[in-house]
C-alpha cells in the first residue's frame, strides 16, 4: 500500500509539469503565430508606404511636366488684322434680296405686329 501511495504521489507531482509543458508549447505556438502576423502586417504597411511615396513622386513629376509645357507653349493670340476693304469683300456666299421685296416684307411684319387680338 505504501508503494501505491508513493507511486500515486510521484504521478501527481509529475502530472502538473506535463500539463505545464503542453500549455507552454501551446503558448509558444500562439506567440510565434502572433509574431508572424505582426511581421506580415508591418511588411504590408511598409510596402503600402513605399507605393504611396512612389505614386506621389510620379504625380509630382507629371505636374512639373505640365507646368513646363504651359511655360513653353506658344501664345495662341494673334495680332489683330485690319478689316478688308469693302471692294475686297466677296458677296458670293451671302443671300441676296432685292430692296423692294425687303421693304414689302418689313411692312407686312410691322402690320402684323400692330394687329394685337
Amino acid at each position: 500500500m505504501n508503494r501505491l501511495i508513493i507511486s500515486l504521489a510521484v504521478l501527481a507531482v509529475s502530472a502538473p509539469s506535463a500539463l505545464a509543458q503542453v500549455d507552454h508549447r501551446a503558448a509558444m505556438r500562439d506567440l510565434d503565430l502572433t509574431a508572424q502576423q505582426q511581421m506580415q502586417q508591418q511588411r504590408s504597411i511598409a510596402l503600402e508606404n513605399q507605393f504611396n511615396a512612389l505614386d506621389a513622386k510620379v504625380q509630382t513629376e507629371q505636374r512639373i511636366r505640365e507646368v513646363d509645357i504651359m511655360r513653353t507653349r506658344p501664345s495662341l493670340t494673334l495680332p489683330p488684322k485690319a478689316a478688308p476693304a469693302a471692294d475686297q469683300v466677296g458677296m458670293a456666299g451671302f443671300a441676296s434680296m432685292p430692296d423692294d421685296m425687303l421693304a414689302g416684307s418689313n411692312a407686312r411684319v410691322r402690320e402684323a405686329s400692330q394687329n394685337r387680338r
